[in-house]
């Protein structure tokens, strides 16, 4: 009776062992293909992770081009100047002033005559308001995830737009601009890049990394979104 005990409890023993063994072995196996999905899909969240924080700064910018646009059409302004670059700028010019410069019969400016604006340190009455300067980028803000282009490393420095109502009138010195394939029409630029793979240098229109995006902007400041496509080296519609 006494055998028959031990050997029930040495059975028991051995079959515990197993089972040990066994919940071990499932557990290496469940690390070994957990180690393996983390070093397959890190690379993929960390791209995403990029490609959404310029994507956030390039709506930003978005949304801060319509805000001036806005402003000028409720007849806040009667034209507003926006300098996009790393540091963006804004100038702006009152109705009254407008009025006696683009629309006055007895004004003989010359930049009335062409239907153009000036760089708004140049313009007379074209005045920078530093208050309406609430979104920097690229080199000016140490929180920013982009570089921008145009900036200071290539010519010209930066984009800038003439805003008015009738959308009218262009800027009358140096612009890089782009043709609009749906419009055939030249439009301002404004291309964005991620500090992860760039430089001032190195972000331009014409380079092809990922996590690139470009504000395409008539006249009107209808604005399209593209994204670059690195594989085909093209530029991608996905807004406007």
């Amino acid at each position: 009776m006494i055998l028959l005990q031990i050997h029930k409890q040495e059975k028991h023993l051995r079959q515990e062992s197993h089972h040990k063994a066994f919940t071990i072995l499932e557990l290496l196996v469940v690390l070994a293909v957990l180690g393996v999905f983390s070093a397959i899909a890190y690379p993929n969240i960390s791209s995403w992770i990029t490609d959404r924080e310029v994507k956030k700064e390039v709506y930003e910018t978005v949304t801060f081009i319509k805000e001036r646009k806005a402003e000028v059409t409720s007849g806040k302004y009667g034209m507003t100047q926006l300098a996009l670059k790393p540091n963006l700028e804004v100038y702006t010019m009152s109705p009254e002033d407008f009025f006696n410069t683009y629309q006055s019969i007895s004004s003989n400016s010359s930049l009335k005559s062409n239907k153009q604006c000036d760089q708004g340190t140049r313009q007379a009455n074209l005045n920078r308001n530093t208050s309406l300067e609430t979104l920097k980028l690229s080199v000016s803000n140490n929180d920013s995830n982009v570089h921008v282009y145009p900036n200071a490393a290539h010519n010209p420095v930066g984009t800038f737009l003439c805003i008015t109502k009738d959308g009218s009138i262009k800027y009358n010195r140096l612009r890089k601009t782009d043709r609009d394939p749906s419009t055939n029409q030249n439009v301002d630029m404004f291309v964005f890049c991620s500090k992860s793979n760039t430089n001032q240098y190195t972000c331009k229109f014409d380079a092809n990394y990922d996590f690139m995006y470009k504000l395409n902007i008539d006249n009107f400041q209808n604005i399209k979104v593209y994204k670059k496509n690195k594989k085909k080296n093209s530029w991608i519609k996905i807004d406007g």
